[in-house]
């Protein structure tokens, strides 16, 4: 509030009325201005200040400004034009007067007249005349303003007279030795001075009477005597007499007159000391010298050191990083494991513990693919693209590294074919992805791009990126990541990892937007407070001026009014009272909640007098004080002495006005009452005669213009008076220059400057409210650093109280004796997330060991899925050797290994040295891409950073960690790299997709997929090549996931689901394709295969995609051929996308690892989507032909469609000996009996005599089975009908299969809805009576039509109400909070949660069990998603965020079931 009132005073300018943002910018500008004046004229100046003795100030002004207006000096640098209108800088050299004649009283008045003697600049022998109308000054240089400025801020008034101030005159005029005969000619002009205004003596206008009425003149004196004989001796005695007492009277009256002016004198003299100590006071209140060099310093409080097993060189950033993840949360991309803030025990085992799946994994894995998300979305907003600049271009730093960036992206698009932000990272794969991340970080775009990221991202450009300085100051890190892992990097090196990863993430729109947001509401708040304020002193004057008032009109009243109102009064008064306490409850509380809102970040309090940091983390309370050797300087070569006296002035700083003119009034205030009473004390001593010891002198010569000290001052703010008669206690110690921390002048023994100091505390805190307010206490509010700290601590006081109560004492200060429970607290908080960060190995086990075993079981589990699964075998001669060999450590490959485009054989190429550097990995389209890399041997991306693997890190000789160049690392390395060779190149090409095989879309074009196939082949040797040239383990972990992720695992055979009903029940009755390995069942097929065929048989897709012949159909159709010359075509589309994101599901929650959503193909959501759609068109389109079959009598019906599809492929119209070969075996008729022919699920109870297909009552529309059990399926009938008609046309037979009845068979059965299974019911019972009774008219089709309708089932009576449970499902799982409970909990992400929760559930398990039939009623479906909801209030705690998504989601589903009418009952968590 005092900052923002009009009480403010320009010392410069003299300006009043201002706030004080406006007095700094008047002086800034005036002293500004100031230093503008001209330098060779300051020294006249004050020779005419001196000569001119004026009292007025703007006469002075005027005076000196018409001097120096009319002269130019000697030696002054002017600008003159000779010969020509173009003015140069010339030198004056001397002055030329007219007529060589000096004037008789020596001074010049009319200088207009002069010339001058001028030399041009730079050329010392040229030298010209000028008149004085041709030279000029420089406008800045000489104005009246800054001449004004300049008199005003170098002159004193002395006995009314201005003149110059000794300190100037001596730097101006006394140590130049400048005269005013050494600048000008002549002497210096006279100028009248100004008259002294005495003060005016006060008489009443009376004027003192005179003397001169007692004396005479001689001659009278000669005529009395000679008149003698007038007087008498008498008189003439009396006159004596009388005379006499006149002049004892007038002696006595000069004497008083004396004292008067003696005492006036003392008086004024008394004022001057004053009013001189009350302006020293003031410059010294209002100006702040260094901390270190003052003399009225107090002692700090004491510190508590922190101890961690944190290492106190990292411990800084890691309260940084916590910080960073506290205050960025929105932003980051927070894995599952890190699912709230990053806890202080998490903190510590990141920084203390060695481990490969630890906490510093997850947190680099957080940061990184925040990194990742952040480009993805940039990709989407801009397009970018890296270049490699020309070779002109790349001569000097950091042009070179940033050119050498884009390598990386193009090395990543060449053997991996995927961007490095579409890598799969996890805690294996880290290091080789970060390395190339850093590698290519500061890499040139296009102009577009940088353009785009200039606007939108703050102004940042590739060279400011905070990787590319990593790259260039510590390229040691890259190299090490090279062959070691992230996690044998020296702590320090990691810690500078976690910056660079930070610092980039601060440079995206994003956390720039979040910061300018918090910025704003942070300025508004300051508004709002500000405005809040002056409102309630508004209010605060506002009710003292209504109590005055009302008061007032009390007192105007008589005695007798006064009791009869005093009632009304005391009422008025307590009501206006409670209103005022309401309305300042309120704003306190509005100004607590403004605070609150200011204190809602980290907060950077200031330095102390010894370059001490103070901090408040919002992740962390307490006050933490950093000692860091950032701000070391050399020592003091003379450190003042402290020198502390006790002055109430400092103590009561704070109250103090800010502006000099109030200050001033407030101090001379002060002292006259301090003086009065002390008069009043010594006349009263003096009355009562009371012996009082001289008082000491109490004016202080101050040190630094005040000093400092206790005051008496309690908590009110007023002086407490001191007893006279108080006993002096005994003077302690001072303490020491050490002590108070302050600078000692010995290098050695000094605490501030002495970084190697025992004392120095890098990192303390405190936390308690008494060390807090004696660090307030203890500030010196006249330092520099220590006032504004002082100021912050002053504000916020009250909440880094509220704040500082929480603070974690126990986890701060941890000595020897309490580290080890410290550790084992802290693996047992975090034994939850992080049960085996060594895949099982022991805690204490070598990284690369943990690699080495890892990578070797995730090979060997990876050729194992690929051989059981039927997609490959490996080309060896003994596999179970080849994979104990592996496993042993003694790895022998049985064969000649090849790989690669042109076949490298048994070893790494050579050649790598040999490369040129003007070769471009840029990103042209696919068709180029065959054969562009043929010729170009392997460069890794890293080689630019020189050949040198020996790190030179002192913080790795701290640490004694060794990273050296390792034979056995690379022999390992290069063994698993030739065992993922072998079983990739195990692997049927026919079971690799894209970017590495064949497209996932069906590609009519031959020559097109033919080119399609060429570009993955190729895509794979280079994968190959980049496989055998790694170094690193992460490095063949990245080549494994990319692999892994390119590989069909849909078709595997331990995964395969039948294409129809897409469940994977009776593998004994699936048929797998020869081809693609497709399973489909036997009776699922249209008409049932009974046995399994000879030779090899193909799907309908392969048939159709490749145009391949199943043998057994061959022979079947030259035997029917022969029989019967009829032409059936029959067009069978299987889809079969869901099933491929069923199994690509089942094979990410299988696998162990972090699921990777970089690698998912766009094709594979296209055709999900496309099957989806699909899926729900064939399922209407069955339920509409299956309607149109009832009413039109001129088609067939489905019934007949599927009659005729038969018939063809059962040569038309074997039913008969079919039946017979039914009957005739009996181990089919058994298989099938249980299976509806028409719902294909099991349990029929109705069998036909003919065809012995089973049925269900329900699904035949009948309600009670046949009496004689003589049942003929509406098919059979069919064929009697049909073999009828057959006789009457002559022996031709056409039959027009339908497309779409083949599209609906193919559909999965579990994926239609009860509608169109009712609609099949129906008609099947329909199409039985139209056999029975010939043909029916539209109109009875019509009344059959609506009887049908009115006596179906509803669904919301069935039993299980399929549609409306699909719905729920697809509803659910498309929510945006549905996505922690679609697929199951990985126990390799969440090691306890099945220790927790014994009956996991998710939605993807309770959609595959109503697909495979397992659900018989609706409850049971409901009773599994209510399951999920308790699971997940049992395991979160409330408020994270998956409890909050689980929350949410169970209202979506109370709400739709009571729209479907389903029975739900909610958890405990909406219960």
């Amino acid at each position: 509030m005092v900052i923002n009132s009009t009480v403010w005073q320009c010392e410069a300018t003299g300006r009043e009325n201002l706030t004080y943002a406006e007095a700094l910018r008047s002086e800034r500008r005036a002293r500004k201005k100031m230093e503008l004046f001209k330098y060779c004229l300051r020294a006249p100046v004050m020779l005419v200040i001196e000569s001119s003795k004026q009292s007025s100030l703007k006469t002075l002004n005027a005076i000196v400004c018409k001097f120096l207006r009319k002269r130019y000096f000697i030696n002054e640098e002017v600008t003159a034009c000779h010969k020509s209108s173009t003015y140069y800088a010339y030198t004056v050299v001397s002055i030329v007067p007219p007529n060589n004649t000096p004037p008789a009283s020596g001074v010049y008045e009319e200088t207009d007249q002069l010339q001058y003697k001028l030399r041009r600049k730079g050329q010392k022998h040229e030298e010209i005349i000028v008149p004085f109308d041709n030279i000029r000054r420089q406008r800045q240089e000489f104005t009246t303003e800054n001449l004004q400025m300049f008199v005003k801020d170098n002159i004193t008034r002395v006995d009314g007279i201005l003149r110059p101030k000794p300190e100037s005159y001596k730097k101006y005029v006394t140590d130049e030795k400048v005269s005013f005969e050494n600048i000008f000619i002549g002497r210096i002009p006279h100028f009248t001075p100004a008259k002294i205004k005495r003060p005016i003596q006060d008489t009443n206008n009376k004027k003192q009477s005179t003397l001169n009425k007692y004396f005479t003149k001689d001659g009278e004196v000669e005529s009395n005597l000679k008149n003698g004989s007038k007087l008498s001796d008498l008189e003439a005695e009396r006159r004596e007499k009388k005379l006499a007492q006149k002049a004892e009277e007038e002696a006595r009256m000069l004497e008083k007159l004396k004292r008067i002016a003696e005492l006036e004198r003392q008086k004024v003299e008394k004022r001057a000391k004053l009013v001189e100590r009350v302006e020293a006071e003031c410059t010294a209140l209002l100006t702040k010298t260094d901390d270190l060099e003052r003399r009225d310093q107090r002692l700090l409080p004491q510190y508590n050191t922190i101890k961690t097993c944190i290492p106190l060189k990292l411990l800084g950033d890691a309260f940084m990083i916590r910080e960073f993840m506290h205050s960025f949360a929105s932003t980051l991309s927070v894995n599952e494991k890190l699912r709230g803030n990053l806890t202080f025990y998490e903190m510590s085992r990141a920084f203390c513990i060695r481990e490969v799946a630890g906490p510093l994994a997850d947190i680099i894995l957080i940061l990184l693919g925040t990194i990742f998300d952040m480009q993805k979305e940039e990709e989407d907003e801009c397009s970018i693209e890296y270049l490699r600049l020309r070779q002109e271009l790349k001569r000097r730093e950091p042009f070179i590294t940033m050119s050498e960036a884009a390598r990386a992206h193009f090395y990543a698009k060449r053997h991996f074919s995927f961007k490095i932000n579409e890598l799969p990272i996890d805690s294996l794969t880290l290091s080789e992805v970060l390395r190339l991340h850093l590698l290519s970080s500061g890499a040139v775009v296009k102009e577009r791009a940088e353009k785009w990221r200039i606007k939108y991202r703050n102004g940042y450009s590739s060279s400011e990126d905070p990787g590319l300085t990593l790259r260039m100051r510590h390229p040691h890190i890259i190299r090490t990541l090279k062959m070691y892992s992230l996690y044998q990097l020296p702590f320090i090196d990691i810690m500078r990892i976690v910056r660079c990863l930070m610092a980039q993430i601060l440079t995206y729109s994003g956390p720039i937007n979040l910061i300018e947001e918090r910025m704003e509401q942070v300025a508004n708040a300051k508004v709002e407070l500000r405005v809040l304020t002056t409102m309630e002193n508004i209010r605060i004057a506002n009710f003292q001026t209504q109590k005055r008032s009302l008061t007032n009109e009390q007192n105007k009243n008589n005695e007798e009014k006064k009791k009869q109102i005093e009632d009304k009064y005391n009422k008025k008064i307590a009501e206006l009272m409670a209103q005022s306490d309401r309305e300042r409850k309120k704003y306190e509380q509005q100004v607590e909640s403004f605070n609150s809102s200011l204190f809602n970040f980290l907060v950077y309090l200031g330095v102390d007098r010894a370059y001490r940091k103070y901090y408040v983390l919002e992740s962390m309370p307490g006050i933490f004080v950093e000692h860091t050797d950032d701000a070391l300087d050399t020592c003091l070569s003379e450190p003042p002495k402290n020198a502390l006296v006790e002055n109430s002035l400092i103590t009561n700083f704070a109250n103090l006005p800010k502006n000099r003119k109030d200050l001033r009034a407030y101090l001379l205030k002060m002292y006259i009452n301090e003086d009065k009473q002390a008069a009043k004390a010594e006349k009263e001593a003096k009355s009562l005669k009371i012996l009082k010891p001289a008082k000491e002198d109490k004016e202080n010569h101050l040190v630094n213009g005040i000093t400092n000290g206790d005051d008496g001052h309690d908590e009110g703010g007023t002086t407490a008076k001191h007893s006279e008669n108080t006993i002096p206690s005994e003077p302690k110690e001072p303490p020491s220059q050490y002590q108070l921390y302050m600078c000692t002048g010995d290098p050695r023994n000094c605490i501030v400057h002495d970084e190697r100091n025992a004392d120095r505390q890098r990192w303390a805190y405190i936390y308690e409210k008494e060390d807090i307010d004696a660090l307030i206490a203890a500030l010196n509010p006249l330092g520099e650093r220590e006032s504004q700290l002082k100021e912050q601590l002053t504000v916020l006081r009250q909440l880094i109280i509220k704040h500082c109560k929480k603070c974690p004492e126990d986890l701060l200060t941890v000595d020897g004796k309490q580290l080890s429970k410290f550790k084992a607290a802290m693996m047992s908080e975090t034994n939850r997330r992080y049960n085996k960060p060594n895949f099982g190995c022991s805690d204490d086990a070598d990284i690369n060991e943990v690699m080495y075993a890892a990578l070797i079981d995730r090979i060997i589990q990876f050729e194992s899925d690929i051989y059981t699964g039927d997609l490959g075998r490996l080309k060896v001669k003994d596999m179970g050797k080849w994979r104990e060999d592996f496993q042993s450590n003694q790895y022998d490959a049985q064969v000649k290994l090849q790989w690669g485009i042109n076949t490298h054989k048994g070893a790494t190429n050579g050649d790598e040295d040999i490369v040129n550097a003007e070769d471009d990995y840029d990103d042209d389209e696919d068709t180029k891409e065959v054969g562009r890399y043929s010729n170009k041997p392997h460069r890794d991306p890293g080689d630019g950073l020189g050949d040198t693997i020996e790190i030179d890190s002192e913080d790795s000789a701290d640490e004694l960690i060794s990273l050296h160049d390792s034979s056995t690392i690379k022999t390992n390395v290069r063994n698993c790299a030739s065992a993922l060779l072998q079983v990739e190149q195990a692997i049927e090409r026919r079971f690799i997709k894209e970017p590495f095989g064949t497209p996932l879309k069906e590609i009519k074009d031959k020559e097109l997929l033919e080119q399609k196939m060429k570009i993955g082949s190729t895509r794979l040797k280079q994968w190959e090549i980049s496989l055998m040239e790694s170094t690193s383990f992460s490095q063949v972990f990245l080549h494994l996931n990319i692999l892994h992720d390119c590989i069909l695992w849909a078709r595997s055979t331990n995964k395969s689901l039948c294409q129809v009903c897409r469940r994977g029940k009776d593998p004994d009755k699936m048929l797998l394709c020869d081809e693609c390995n497709r399973g489909t069942h036997m009776f699922c097929m249209k008409p049932k295969m009974k046995t399994v065929p000879e030779g090899n048989w193909y799907c309908a897709r392969c048939v159709k995609l490749w145009g391949l012949r199943n043998e057994s159909e061959e022979k079947n159709n030259k035997a029917v051929s022969q029989k019967r010359k009829r032409t059936f075509n029959i067009d069978e589309n299987v889809d079969d996308g869901i099933a491929n994101g069923v199994k690509d599901s089942e094979r990410t929650r299988s696998s162990g690892r972090r699921s990777s959503k970089r690698l998912k193909s766009i094709e594979i959501d296209e055709a999900l989507e496309d099957d989806d759609i699909e899926a729900g068109n064939n399922s209407n389109e069955e339920v509409v032909d299956d309607s149109d079959a009832g009413n039109n009598d001129n088609e067939n019906s489905a019934d007949e469609d599927d009659e005729e599809i038969a018939s063809d492929e059962d040569q038309n119209g074997d039913v008969e000996d079919d039946n017979k070969k039914k009957l005739d075996d009996p181990s089919d008729q058994e298989e099938d009996e249980n299976i509806c022919a028409i719902c294909s699920y099991d349990g029929g109870d109705l069998l036909c005599i003919r065809c012995k297909d089973a049925f269900h009552l329900e699904c035949i529309n009948m309600k009670r089975t046949p009496r004689h059990n003589d049942y003929i399926c509406s098919k059979c009938k069919s064929y009697e009908k049909k073999s009828r008609r057959s006789g009457r046309m002559n022996g031709k037979h056409v039959v027009d299969s339908s497309n779409d009845d083949d599209d609906n068979d193919s559909e999965p059965l579990v994926k239609r809805k009860r509608s169109s299974r009712s609609s099949l019911r129906n008609s099947g019972f329909q199409q039985q009576q139209q056999a029975e009774n010939g043909h029916t008219s539209p109109r009875e089709s019509a009344r059959s039509s609506s009887k049908r309708r009115s006596i179906r089932r509803t669904g919301e009576n069935l039993p299980l109400n399929s549609p409306a449970l699909y719905q729920l499902l697809d509803d659910v799982m498309k929510h945006e909070n549905a996505w922690p409970f679609t697929r199951p909990v990985s126990h390799a992400e969440v090691p306890d949660y099945h220790k927790i929760i014994k009956t996991p559930m998710d939605l993807a398990k309770v959609k595959s069990k109503l697909n495979m039939g397992s659900y018989q009623l609706n409850e049971e479906v409901m009773k599994d998603i209510q399951l999920i909801f308790k699971n997940c209030d049992e395991y979160n705690v409330k408020g994270n965020e998956i409890y909050c998504a689980g929350s949410t989601l169970e209202k979506y589903v109370i709400e739709l079931s009571k729209r479907l009418n389903l029975p739900f009952e909610p958890s405990d968590m909406n219960s």
